[in-house]
């Protein structure tokens, strides 16, 4: 099926030229010219990608080239092209439009949005702002967090940002901050919430990892206690000034119970939502519905009490009744969506959490992922890693239809992120039925770009599998030579810079280089 990539990023051009410091013998007029424009860009590395997943290997050599002059035609040549186009001349990349163009894919709730849907290393675990509180090396998180700033998803929602004149909402973004046993926390743009706790110390709202696939993402915070419980986010002071309102987003159940957004004083008033209503948010589904996840109306966040620096303290109360009360995420924006995209707004959604695995999450939970005006979509690893025999009795294949056939449905433009990594330290130890289940993965991810018209990126190959294997390399975190934050999985801040780097150019955005 043939459509057009990210319509919301049509208008967007990126000229560059191939620079002196390549060899001169790897450029011929033409050469690398995929769309004819007299350019060699990142559109046309984007359609170059496109055609190695297609299998269309011929074609693509007659018009590219072995630029690393290792004898073999793959995406390392890709690679090197990159890197000649945003690293070493950075300067000769043009914007040639002012904005996106309009989106035509609205998601579940009606809005132009771009939807990520990925694991811990879309969530971000292994980022950090510094190293670990103890002053060691050897941990993956800091206190400080470097979910919202140094994840590959973050540099994607900066490049959008900046191409949409700052036109881009915060959508769903989890209320779980990732935290592991033995190292610190890691908070998204809210702090870890403040909880209501019995005498003992334990919290009435818990972290509810249950993992049974019907929740975006499974993962959230919840309470069964009647009584008023409270629990607080809020919201972290460099963002306090970017956005004006909120949304909270629910896991809605048979037996669900209700809840509110409660002043932080104690003083027992609610909230008044951008209508005026003050009353408790049912979370029990309607007859006949599947469950899913919803969310509230809109508040102002300069209706919420604030604490001693101006940050606004979102609270949320449950009833005083045992039903029970998830809340899966928050929603930050800047302005309230309007209809038709009238304000030409993005609402960017992470749909993203730790230990995720496209097998175990339902058909409904990916048809509300893909409705998007663009879906990213960065699974695989867990599933071929953790669930190999699921993968190799047709399971995962099983998903991939699914999602062709919701996103041909919709028209959603596809990015498939695929970090399956084949990493020697972690690879010499799987079994057979493993390495088998790795290649099904890869196959069905190409598969699944091939067949919606999308595009398809192999992080291990553009990346270059020097970097790789330094994923053996417990290096300090942060250090350029080194993409893992000390476990052989997750990238660490120069990783997922690096991974973020290839999705941009997929994208077809520009890349700034003085992001950090």
């Amino acid at each position: 099926m043939k459509k057009k990539i990210l319509s919301m990023l049509c208008a967007v051009t990126m000229t560059v030229t191939l620079v002196a410091s390549m060899p001169m013998n790897t450029y011929s007029a033409g050469r690398g010219d995929f769309n004819g424009d007299g350019k060699v860009n990142t559109f046309d590395v984007r359609e170059m990608m496109r055609l190695i997943a297609k299998g269309d290997v011929e074609t693509v050599h007659k018009i590219w080239g072995d630029y690393d002059f290792d004898s073999k035609f793959n995406t390392n040549d890709a690679r090197k092209v990159l890197d000649e186009i945003m690293n070493t001349e950075e300067e000769i990349v043009r914007e040639a439009a002012d904005d996106f163009g309009t989106p035509t894919g609205k998601d579940w709730w009606g809005e132009n949005s771009i939807n990520v849907l990925g694991d811990s290393i879309s969530f971000g675990v292994g980022t950090s702002n510094d190293k670990t509180t103890d002053g060691s090396v050897s941990g993956l998180l800091s206190l400080t967090g470097g979910i919202p700033e140094y994840s590959y998803v973050s540099y994607v929602k900066k490049a959008v940002q900046k191409e949409n004149n700052g036109k881009m909402n915060y959508g769903f973004t989890s209320a779980y901050p990732t935290a592991w046993p033995g190292v610190a926390r890691s908070e998204e743009i809210h702090g870890w919430p403040v909880r209501d706790a019995d005498s003992n110390g334990n919290p009435y709202w818990v972290c509810d990892n249950n993992d049974d696939g019907n929740r975006l993402m499974s993962i959230g915070m919840t309470c069964t206690t009647a009584g008023f419980k409270t629990m607080t986010y809020r919201l972290r002071n460099a963002y306090k000034n970017k956005y004006k309102y909120f949304c909270v987003y629910y896991d809605a159940v048979d037996n669900g119970g209700s809840f509110c957004i409660s002043y932080y004083d104690g003083s027992g008033q609610n909230v008044p939502n951008v209508n005026g209503s003050t009353s408790y948010v049912s979370t029990k589904l309607a007859s006949g519905e599947t469950r899913q996840t919803k969310r509230t109306a809109f508040y102002k966040l300069s209706d919420c009490y604030t604490d001693d620096k101006g940050s606004p303290l979102i609270t949320i109360c449950h009833d005083n009744t045992t039903n029970p009360v998830t809340i899966t995420g928050i929603g930050y924006y800047k302005e309230l969506p309007k209809d038709n995209n009238a304000d030409g707004y993005v609402t960017f959604n992470s749909f993203t959490r730790g230990g995720v695995s496209l097998m175990n999450l339902s058909n409904t939970v990916l048809s509300q992922a893909a409705k998007a005006d663009t879906l990213i979509l960065g699974l695989g690893y867990n599933d071929f890693c953790f669930n190999h025999t699921r993968v190799n009795n047709g399971e995962f294949k099983a998903k991939i239809d699914h999602l062709i056939k919701e996103c041909n449905a919709n028209g959603t433009n596809v990015i498939v992120n695929d970090y399956a990594w084949n990493n020697p330290v972690v690879s010499n130890n799987w079994a057979d039925s493993q390495r088998t289940a790795n290649a099904i993965v890869k196959s069905e991810l190409q598969r699944l770009a091939r067949e919606t018209g999308g595009i398809y990126i192999d992080q291990q190959a553009l990346c270059g599998q020097a970097v790789i294997d330094s994923l053996n390399n417990k290096q300090e975190i942060g250090a350029n030579s080194n993409m893992t934050a000390g476990d052989n999985v997750h990238p660490n801040n120069a990783g997922h810079k690096m991974m973020a780097k290839n999705v941009v150019a997929a994208l077809g955005l520009t890349w700034t280089e003085s992001w950090t």
